[in-house]
């Protein structure tokens, strides 16, 4: 029986361009970063830091230590001088990225079709940002009031999407088997990943992604509006339930 519903945030409950969104949040935060080091390099160090992230598969580690054990050596800034910029701008510049994203009273709609059935809900974002980020995220996209069961963050995951060991630790976190999980997602590679241990998918299309241009499969497909108007038949139709 389905009994938690995941869901992804960027480009699914909050609708964003990912080039424009990383457009905005490299300029702001290196603006932060003055004459310390040059944009052109930190940018190239930070994509390549974070590649590293993703690809980690050293479950002794989070997210965050892989990022800054292999962003530090490589920048030449001690960790004592640039940590606390980072943790700065995520404070009080972070929201100047707020303007590319635009809130969707869909998504809300989908989320609270979900939590009245009675339903957890977990927000399953790739964990390559603090928790301070995630939520405020969250807030942008209208859904600061939401009781999420979980929300994964770099602090505390050790493994990121596509990477079928994320969605395992979000279960081991929850206490949840796949076959009680429905994870929507608009990620192709990223999202439909959870099918790999077992939970069903709903790829959304509002804002579909598809870099590698894979064959896929989702369990349900369809947009924000269809899913919270559709939910309880999906999660009957799961559970074996008659509508």
């Amino acid at each position: 029986m389905i009994k938690t519903v995941l869901f992804d945030l960027d480009g699914t409950l909050l609708p964003l361009e990912q080039e424009e969104f990383a457009h905005e949040y490299f300029k702001n935060l290196c603006l932060r970063i003055g004459n310390l080091v040059d944009s052109k390099k930190f940018i190239q160090q930070l994509l390549s830091s974070t590649e590293a992230m993703v690809k980690s598969g050293d479950k002794d580690k989070t997210n965050q230590q892989v990022f800054f054990e292999d962003f530090m050596p490589n920048i030449g800034i001690a960790a004592e001088v640039l940590e606390p910029i980072f943790d700065d701008f995520y404070e009080n510049d972070f929201v100047k990225v707020k303007p590319v994203t635009r809130p969707n009273m869909t998504a809300r709609q989908a989320v609270m079709a979900v939590t009245e059935l009675g339903l957890e809900v977990v927000l399953a974002t790739n964990p390559i940002f603090p928790l301070n980020a995630v939520k405020q995220r969250i807030q942008w996209a209208g859904l600061a009031d939401v009781n999420f069961k979980h929300i994964t963050s770099y602090e505390d995951c050790h493994f990121c999407k596509p990477n079928p060991e994320y969605y395992w630790e979000i279960l081991e976190c929850i206490g949840r088997r796949p076959e009680e999980c429905l994870m929507v997602g608009n990620d192709v590679e990223e999202d439909l990943a959870a099918a790999k241990t077992g939970m069903k998918t709903y790829l959304v299309t509002d804002c579909l992604i598809n870099a590698k241009k894979l064959d896929f499969r989702a369990d349900y497909q369809g947009t924000l509006q269809e899913l919270a108007q559709n939910i309880t038949g999906i999660i009957n139709a799961e559970n074996g339930s008659v509508a």
